[in-house]
C-alpha cells in the first residue's frame, strides 16, 4: 500500500463522502475493530479513549477521524451502532 493512496467514506445516507489516507484509516480502523473484539459492546466515548491510547498521535482531528470510520463501517456493514439511554453504542454487525 502506498501512504499516499486514499479511501473515500462512505456518510450515514450512504453517499460517498470525504477521503482520508488509506493508511491512516487501516490502522484507526484495525485498532478499533480489536477494542470492539475484546469488549463485545462498547460506548462510542469509551472506543474513542481507548483508541487514543493505543494510537500515536496524527495531524488532524483524531476525534473526526474515529467518528468517519464508525459510520463508514457501519455504512459497509461491519458494524452496529445502536443507542441505548441517549448515548451510542458500538459492536460488530451480527
Amino acid at each position: 500500500m502506498r501512504y499516499n493512496e486514499s479511501i473515500h467514506l462512505f456518510q450515514s445516507n450512504g453517499k460517498v463522502g470525504a477521503s482520508i489516507v488509506k493508511f491512516r484509516y487501516e490502522k484507526i480502523k484495525k485498532t478499533m475493530l480489536l477494542i470492539i473484539r475484546e469488549a463485545g459492546v462498547i460506548s462510542f466515548e469509551e472506543l474513542a479513549a481507548r483508541t487514543l491510547k493505543r494510537l500515536t498521535p496524527f495531524d488532524g482531528n483524531n476525534m473526526w477521524y474515529m467518528e468517519a470510520i464508525v459510520t463508514d463501517l457501519e455504512v459497509r456493514g461491519q458494524l452496529e451502532c445502536p443507542m441505548l439511554n441517549g448515548q451510542l453504542f458500538v459492536k460488530t454487525a451480527s
